[in-house]
């Protein structure tokens, strides 16, 4: 193997292995698996099949059968993956603390830190397709027929995984809502309705608290 990119490829492959195997770990290293939500107990069954594919491409690249421009081509998709690897196994510490007792809530806020998409579920079907395009485009043909049946069918399943966090989570429930002058301001707000009467000056907000001052 030899390259300033095969190098870089092969430097973050080895990193995202390595985050998989330990998120691997401390997942099996939970006594009460069956409290999780579903989402997190499918992700887990699933983390292997990215790592063999992993691995395979690394084994792929160490045997000098990728040149450069192909390297340079998947470089985006090994880090984009990373990023996910990365974001998955702060995921798991955050539902799964030190005592081994699960918190939803905290899961959420981290989810909802990262963006939406960004759930269990949205990190392993990412990490799916980011490795088969890997190891069935850009020349890259390190999966057997039967490995990419196997991509295609998590990525069916881990479609279908009910969303681990309530769209409700995502949702800014803070209103402000001001009005000056005679009339009379009424607020509909989970309908986004606001109906001002008379001589009424109004000013709505839905996220938190509004400023005004002199110029």
């Amino acid at each position: 193997m030899s390259g300033a990119e095969a190098i870089l490829v092969l430097g973050v492959i080895s990193s995202i292995i390595a985050i998989i195997d330990g998120t691997k770990r401390f997942y099996d290293a939970t006594t009460n698996k069956q409290s999780l939500p579903e989402a997190f107990r499918e992700v887990a069954d699933r983390l292997p099949i990215v790592r063999n594919i992993l691995s395979s491409a690394k084994e792929y690249i160490d045997q000098e059968e990728v040149g450069e421009g192909s390297c340079n081509g998947v470089k985006h998709i090994v880090q984009r993956c990373e990023k996910k690897a990365s974001k998955l196994d702060e995921l798991f510490h955050k539902l799964i603390p030190a005592d081994g007792a699960s918190d939803l809530k905290r899961y959420y806020k981290a989810v909802k830190g990262f963006g939406k998409g960004n759930e269990v579920e949205g990190l392993m079907k990412g990490m799916l397709e980011d490795v088969q395009l890997l190891a069935c485009e850009h020349r890259m043909k390190t999966a057997t027929k039967v490995e990419q049946e196997q991509i295609a069918k998590a990525i069916t399943e881990v479609s279908a995984i009910p969303a681990s966090v309530p769209e409700h989570v995502f949702q800014d429930t803070r209103f402000t809502a001001n009005n000056s002058g005679p009339g009379t301001q009424t607020n509909y707000h989970a309908r986004g309705e606001y109906i001002a009467q008379g001589q009424v000056r109004q000013y709505n907000s839905a996220v938190g608290a509004m400023n005004f001052g002199k110029d």
